[in-house]
């Protein structure tokens, strides 16, 4: 079963995206946030993830990095804000690379369904511009690509 991908501008600072996933909330939490499980689907071939480190508390750190075509690395890294699993988890990310004019700030709720779980992430820029430079940027493409992964590697 197919679940589409949106992301909606909210105001002048938030993306919020959404997707739905045949998977319970406890294993799409694990698949959130378990190094081995987010080097299987995070990424693209053109971009493929090469680390993935989580250190999964409460002030705790997390960085994830991909191999560009170019050879060179891209690497975000942020803090766990709050984690209450397998519903909400909070947490900043900034990209080495800034392209978003500094950190934001990710709340991602995994809310039950009966086919599984409708995740809402909702992501805080620190102002319109960098907001519309994420918009800009292609990012849904390649959310498309990773969470098709992240639903295939779930499946049953």
């Amino acid at each position: 079963m197919a679940f589409p991908l949106t992301l909606t501008p909210v105001g002048d600072r938030n993306i919020r995206v959404e997707r739905a996933f045949a998977a319970p909330p406890a294993r799409l939490w694990r698949a959130l946030t378990e190094p081995a499980l987010l080097l299987q689907w995070q990424g693209m071939p053109s971009h493929p993830i090469i680390e993935a480190e989580v250190d999964l508390r409460v002030g705790g750190r997390w960085r994830w990095a991909w191999r560009h075509p170019s050879g060179n690395l891209m690497v975000a890294s942020g803090e766990y804000l709050l984690l209450d699993a397998p519903h909400r988890m909070i947490h900043t990310e900034l990209f080495e690379e800034d392209w978003t004019d500094g950190p934001t700030t990710i709340t991602t709720d995994l809310i039950p369904t009966e086919a599984g779980t409708r995740m809402v992430a909702d992501i805080l820029y620190t102002g319109p511009r960098g907001r519309d430079m994420a918009m800009a940027s292609g990012m849904e493409h390649g959310m498309h690509i990773c969470y098709d992964q992240l639903a295939a590697l779930l499946a049953p």
